[in-house]
């Protein structure tokens, strides 16, 4: 049976995931943006690789972002335990553990897909629109999880959303908690989304190094499949 406690923490990690992506998501599209308008990602691509910046300029970002989430919930925590919530249930360790992976998977994940749309603007200003398919995808990843894996935990749906990798973050978490999950089903949503993420990490470095000589326009995925296509032909430099 469903612990309502535990229901609660898989659904708080699938919320403090989905915030904390739409707001660092916003973020971290601006500051490659910005790099790339007054051309300090060229003096950095001199002496780094595009995804030794990308890498550091996603976990500068994150670095805030998670002391920002830290700081907003001390007060929750705090009334919680004066005022003898019950929402708020004693975990196990591995729960801890895992709700900890997911969040660091799903924030990765998505966080270079942010940096790829960032790299594709010419203005600053033009980041929000770029990065509009990626907040549509975490949008729609969590409501899937508050509407479709809380209804019914167990449905073929419920299933397909919690492993495809750029849903499972959001909702995994949440079908998790309802203790209806075969361990086989959690491994492997966790396997994709981690080979996802490197993937991400690998679009988000072409994107970027290739974006970078285009300037005046806002960048379209086609012109990047004719400048040398994406067989790396001009390596990771």
């Amino acid at each position: 049976m469903e612990d309502p406690g535990r229901a609660n923490v898989g659904f708080a990690v699938g919320l403090v995931l989905y915030l904390a992506l739409l707001f660092s998501g916003q973020i971290i599209s601006m500051t490659v943006a910005t790099e790339k308008a007054s051309r300090i990602s060229e003096v950095l691509l001199a002496v780094l690789r595009p995804s030794q910046v990308l890498v550091g300029t996603v976990l500068a970002v994150a670095t805030v972002a998670t002391i920002q989430l830290l700081v907003l919930s001390v007060p929750l925590l705090v009334g919680a335990s004066v005022t003898g919530s019950s929402w708020l249930p004693a975990m196990a360790a591995p729960d801890v553990a895992l709700a900890i992976t997911w969040f660091i998977l799903g924030f990765g994940m998505f966080a270079f897909l942010y940096a790829a749309g960032g790299a594709l603007v010419d203005k600053v200003t033009e980041a929000g629109t770029a990065v509009l398919p990626v907040t549509a995808l975490i949008i729609a990843g969590y409501l899937l999880g508050v509407t479709v894996v809380i209804g019914n935990p167990s449905s073929p749906w419920s299933v397909a959303v919690s492993i495809f990798p750029l849903t499972a973050p959001l909702t995994m978490p949440i079908r998790w908690a309802s203790g209806d999950v075969p361990v086989y089903q959690l491994l492997l949503a966790l396997g994709l989304t981690a080979v996802t993420g490197l993937g991400c990490i690998w679009l988000a470095s072409t994107v970027y190094r290739r974006a970078l000589v285009i300037t005046g326009h806002r960048v379209r995925l086609g012109e990047l499949f004719r400048r040398g296509g994406w067989s790396g032909r001009q390596g990771d430099r």
